[in-house]
């Protein structure tokens, strides 16, 4: 890795790992851009895997400093979205992933026109809706979005913020400490898959992996200023360039 080379990653991964921690998305900037740098496509996958270990770990650790999460639910729901992990850490390196980029755009489009719809869900805290239905669908949604999770990955964090906010009646900022939890545990159990088949560049892991840490600092102290109006207009941005990257370019 030359400098220049080091320079581009560190700061597009300073811009994902910010992005990732305020509302999810990151990997669809720091994919591509690791590919754009060089890495084939199944080895950008692994390397970003790892380093977002790093990003939604600190970010995790840092929401729930300043907002409390329920941390044995993230724990519970963690499990089952790690099992999922496991077998979409295993399809990734056996399939094309040409046909999930559409489905995955159909639905952020669906995702951004519920929030938009619904004006003011995820800009109150609700309370965590916990009853028995209302947790078997969490559980189930947890374990699909594992799989996805697993073998691909962008967008996961933006996934799970939104079943959070719609299914459990939380706040976008009351949702975001625990989604980073999740995503750190999925990644951890993605990790070992990726690396027992050897792709995971270390070297250009490390250099993401630092700009992932700072931009989880970063974004934790913006999200928390914003609040839940802001990133909900950054959702709704959000999810729509990502709907269109993903079917357009």
């Amino acid at each position: 890795m030359d400098l220049i080379t080091a320079v581009v990653v560190l700061f597009g991964g300073l811009f994902a790992g910010i992005l990732n921690t305020i509302v999810g998305g990151g990997s669809l900037i720091s994919v591509p851009l690791l590919i754009a740098v060089g890495l084939p496509t199944h080895l950008a996958i692994g390397t970003n895997r790892f380093a977002m270990v790093f990003n939604t770990g600190v970010g995790a650790i840092d929401y729930h400093r300043k907002v409390k999460f329920k941390v044995k639910m993230a724990l519970s729901l963690a499990v089952f979205a790690s099992v999922g992990s496991l077998l979409g850490a295993n399809i990734v390196l056996r399939i094309d992933e040409e046909i999930l980029r559409y489905v995955i755009a159909v639905l952020m489009l669906i995702m951004g026109g519920v929030i938009f719809y619904k004006r003011r869900l995820g800009l109150e805290e609700g309370g965590v809706l916990t009853s028995k239905k209302t947790f078997v669908s969490i559980v189930a949604l947890s374990f699909l979005l594992g799989i996805y999770g697993g073998f691909f990955g962008a967008g996961i964090s933006t996934m799970f913020t939104f079943v959070f906010v719609l299914f459990l009646g939380m706040s976008f900022v009351g949702s975001a400490g625990m989604t980073r939890f999740i995503v750190c545990i999925l990644s951890m159990t993605a990790v070992p898959i990726f690396l027992i088949n050897m792709k995971i560049d270390f070297l250009y892991g490390l250099v993401l992996a630092a700009s992932f840490i700072v931009g989880a600092k970063i974004g934790v102290k913006l999200a928390l200023k914003a609040g839940n109006i802001w990133i909900r207009r950054l959702f709704l941005l959000l999810v729509t360039i990502s709907s269109m990257r993903l079917l357009f370019f």
